[in-house]
């Protein structure tokens, strides 16, 4: 955009901003976030320029003691609070005792090296470092969410994982386990704990005097608010107080801190304009594209608007979104402390009563266009597929002709999209989907790969047969299996002509049921088994961990 186009536009927006202001701003937020006193609540605050403009706040802290949300509650942000551990990162680099180049491995021990290469600390900063996604593991490892899971059970789990989802760099894989191995990484370069250093280096300098990083469960924090959420028109306590690791989350803070956080991005109050530059630039994947993420920062378009920020949503009750637009040096900041779907909506809608939508020049790029196949040839596609990779969750799906159109269905028969021709063996995943379906035929076997088009690594799914196993034949799978890494068992074992899956001993247990011959699933993944060429079962693989049969 040119200066002149630039002065217009800013200009335009204050004259809409103080039309807004005549219509009674706060009456329009009321609107969008006004709940009932004995309700959980929320907190929200608008900044422009070097000002507060907008702080309201609604609802209760705390239903058992009808406690308000006040300016003075703090709510737990989730994982707003990877930019505190991005920021720490790089205040470490400017310090000279790491460089974001360096492997990761240099700084966590037992860290494997993989065999399709060695993430980078920038790899794990920008969310391409290819590991995966730890937190489906603590189940299949006997940690349940309300247990006290501290870093180090974490980091354990991390580096017994071998494989990596891709060659590091290749994609775009967000998960938590990239910034709880970088709060190792700030441990073992600073020599400090985590929350000791981000509370001298960047809480204390930027006077967040309300902002700790919860470590303890223990701990009294004060004017916190207690997480709810909602199941048939009731609120239940689902504050999880044993989260104990850190880098990913664990932050705790109100509006008025997180303007002093916001402050320090325009104004570096701490650090230089070249490491907030350098955190606040898009990563660029190996094969030259330019993703929607930097180091800890997201970035998004509104209103034809770019802005950069972050999202924290906690199933524990939390969820927080901050969103700064840096032409119109507008930030916007909400928590609440109920987890509900909804809020991003009511966020955007917040933003619009301050944000006119701008009216662009639409770029218009290649679109796929649809082609006519005959019923023969749609048939080429059919059949039953399967998704599993390891901390996936079990993915079935039959593609069937029908009136002359390749559906996509569950195994029950309801149908999920149509999947439209677009050549070459691609099809568009519905009419109105950008997602792209491309099918492949090696060796004789159908597969297909999905791809969301949103830099991550496309699905691939392959035919498969369904099964149903009789009680006979589930028999076949009973017996103990252990996974030497872990050094935990599991038990398979069949209960009232039902297949089990037994967690802690016997502690707890989850029904089993058929995939194909030799996968069967529960619901948190397939578990495949495996046979000798005696065609008995000696082991299965769940999540890509292996348990053999004792």
């Amino acid at each position: 955009m040119n200066r002149i186009a630039l002065i217009f536009t800013v200009s335009s927006f204050y004259l809409l901003a103080t039309q807004v202001n005549s219509q009674n701003i706060e009456a329009d937020i009321d609107k969008l976030y006004q709940v009932d006193p004995n309700q959980p609540g929320c907190s929200i605050a608008v900044y422009e320029g070097d000002e507060i403009i907008v702080e309201k706040q609604y609802g209760s802290s705390n239903l058992d003691y009808n406690i308000p949300v006040t300016s003075n509650t703090v709510f737990d942000i989730g994982s707003i609070g990877k930019q505190f551990t991005a920021a720490a990162v790089l205040l470490l680099e400017h310090q000279g005792k790491l460089s974001i180049k360096d492997p990761a491995y240099k700084y966590i021990e037992n860290l494997p090296k993989y065999k399709k290469g060695n993430p980078t600390i920038e790899h794990l900063l920008n969310q391409t470092s290819g590991i995966k996604e730890v937190d489906p593991y603590l189940e299949v490892c006997d940690i349940d969410w309300r247990d006290y899971i501290r870093p180090s059970m974490m980091t354990h789990i991390i580096t017994n994982i071998n494989e990596l989802n891709f060659t590091p760099g290749d994609y775009f894989y967000y998960t938590n386990t990239n910034y709880i191995l970088l709060a190792a990484i700030i441990e073992k370069a600073s020599g400090m704990a985590y929350e000791d250093y981000v509370q001298k280096h960047i809480f204390e300098p930027l006077k967040m005097n309300h902002t700790i990083v919860n470590t303890d469960g223990y701990r009294t924090i004060a004017n916190r608010a207690i997480g709810y959420t909602e199941s048939d028109n009731q609120f239940y306590k689902t504050h999880q107080y044993g989260l104990l690791y850190i880098g990913d989350g664990q932050i705790v803070t109100h509006p008025n801190d997180m303007f002093k956080w916001h402050q320090n991005f325009k104004n570096s109050t701490i650090g230089t304009p070249e490491i907030w530059k350098k955190m606040c630039t898009k990563a660029t994947l190996n094969n030259g594209t330019v993703i929607n993420f930097g180091l800890g920062v997201e970035f998004e378009t509104h209103n034809g608007y770019e802005a950069l920020g972050f999202d924290g949503m906690i199933m524990s009750g939390f969820v927080s979104k901050y969103l700064y637009f840096p032409e119109l040096d507008l930030g916007f900041f909400t928590t609440q402390n109920t987890f509900d779907w909804d809020f991003k909506d009511r966020f955007y809608k917040l933003i619009d009563v301050f944000i006119p939508k701008r009216t662009l020049v639409e770029q218009h790029s290649a679109t796929n266009k649809a082609i006519n196949l005959s019923t023969q040839q749609l048939q080429r596609y059919e059949g039953s597929y399967i998704y599993y990779y390891n901390d996936d969750d079990l993915k079935t799906n039959t593609i069937k002709t029908e009136d002359q159109k390749l559906q996509v269905l569950t195994l029950d028969g309801d149908i999920i999209t149509e999947l439209i021709p677009i050549g070459d063996h691609r099809f568009l995943f519905g009419e109105d989907d950008t997602s792209i379906v491309t099918f492949s035929f090696i060796d004789g076997q159908k597969q297909f790969t999905y791809d969301d088009l949103d830099h991550e690594k496309p699905m691939l799914f392959k035919t498969f047969e369904p099964y149903e196993h009789s009680e006979k034949e589930f028999k076949e799978f009973e017996g103990h299996y252990y996974n030497k890494a872990f050094q935990i068992s599991k038990t398979l074992k069949i209960d009232d002509g039902t297949l089990y899956f037994y967690y802690r001993h016997g502690a707890w247990k989850k029904e089993v049921s058929s995939v194909s011959k030799d996968v069967l699933e529960i619901s948190i993944s397939p578990i495949e088994f495996i046979r000798n060429h005696n065609n008995e079962i000696e082991g299965f693989h769940i999540m890509g961990l292996l348990f053999e049969k004792l």
